[in-house]
């Protein structure tokens, strides 16, 4: 990965060459989407049911919220915005990136968890010992169902592997 800032490697590839079933200088590492066809399935974290019914809630709270305000009511209307930040809060939870819909239970999603909780404690050890270092891996490192190292490109770095 350090080798080749910018490059994306699927989170399943990167678990591949963990467990040893795909070696690191495999053409197929980071190779693109269509090799993992398939390998998505898996339950949206909110169905449509649960969705509507977010919806639905919302706008009762922003409904209470105005008419709170219209009577003067400051702690009703508190409460309702804190109804509403909690709501929020469950829902982004809920999103992966450009506001899609996560999947539970899905091998990619299996896999982006634990690659990114093992890079994330790694970067915290490895910061404990050499501090710039880690530091600049925890600004450098992207995470996600594609993980890149995409550094600063005003302050170069030569790395030898």
């Amino acid at each position: 990965m350090f080798s080749d800032p910018g490059r994306e490697f699927h989170v399943l590839d990167l678990v591949a060459v963990e467990e040893g079933t795909l070696t690191a200088g495999s053409a197929n590492v980071g190779g693109g989407e269509a090799l993992h066809e398939g390998s998505h399935a898996g339950l949206p974290s909110l169905d449509e049911h649960a969705r509507s019914a977010y919806r639905r809630r919302l706008e009762e709270i922003d409904e209470n919220i105005a008419d709170a305000r219209r009577c003067n009511d400051a702690a009703r209307a508190e409460l309702a915005e804190r109804d509403r930040d909690f709501l929020l809060a469950e829902l982004s939870r809920s999103l992966g990136l450009g506001g899609r819909f996560r999947s539970v239970g899905s091998n990619v999603e299996r896999a982006r968890t634990a690659v990114t909780r093992a890079l994330r404690y790694s970067i915290e050890r490895l910061r404990d010992e050499v501090p710039d270092l880690g530091a600049h891996l925890d600004g450098s490192l992207r995470t996600g169902t594609y993980c890149s190292y995409r550094p600063d490109p005003t302050a170069p770095i030569v790395w030898s592997v």
